[in-house]
C-alpha cells in the first residue's frame, strides 16, 4: 500500500509527463506547418521526459539506507560508464571518418543527454533485476 504522499508523486510525474509530451508534440507540428524542423527545438521536450520516467520508475525503491538500493547504484554507475566509454570511442571513430557539422555545443549536449539517458536505463533495468 502506498502512503499517500508517494501516491501524490506519483500522479503528479505521470500528469507532468502527460502536459510535456503534449508540449513537445505540438513543437513539433508547429515546426513542421511553418516547413521547418531544428532538431534541438524539437527534442528539447523529449529530453526532459528521461528524468520524469527514471523518478517515475525509481522512486519506489529509493532509500538510501537500503543495501539493495546501493548495490543498484554502484551498478548503474559501473556499468553506465563502461557503455559511456565505449559510446565515445565509437563516436570518435565515426567522427574521425565522416566529419559532420555539428558544433560543440550541440555535442557536448548530446554528450550529457546520452550520458543521463544511459545511467537512467541502467538503473531503470538494475532496479527491475535485483
Amino acid at each position: 500500500m502506498m502512503k499517500p504522499s508517494e501516491k501524490f508523486t506519483t500522479w503528479f510525474l505521470i500528469a507532468l509527463m502527460i502536459i510535456i509530451g503534449f508540449w513537445g508534440l505540438a513543437r513539433v507540428i508547429s515546426q513542421l506547418q511553418h516547413g521547418e524542423l531544428g532538431w534541438f527545438a524539437a527534442l528539447l521536450p523529449f529530453m526532459m521526459l528521461i528524468p520524469l520516467f527514471y523518478n517515475l520508475m525509481v522512486f519506489p525503491h529509493w532509500d538510501m539506507k537500503d543495501e539493495r538500493w546501493r548495490r543498484i547504484i554502484e551498478g548503474s554507475s559501473f556499468f553506465s560508464s563502461q557503455i559511456f566509454i565505449l559510446v565515445l570511442a565509437g563516436l570518435i571513430l565515426v567522427l574521425a571518418t565522416y566529419p559532420t557539422n555539428w558544433t560543440a555545443l550541440q555535442a557536448v549536449l548530446a554528450i550529457f543527454v546520452f550520458f543521463g539517458l544511459t545511467n537512467a536505463v541502467t538503473t531503470i533495468v538494475l532496479t527491475k533485476r535485483m
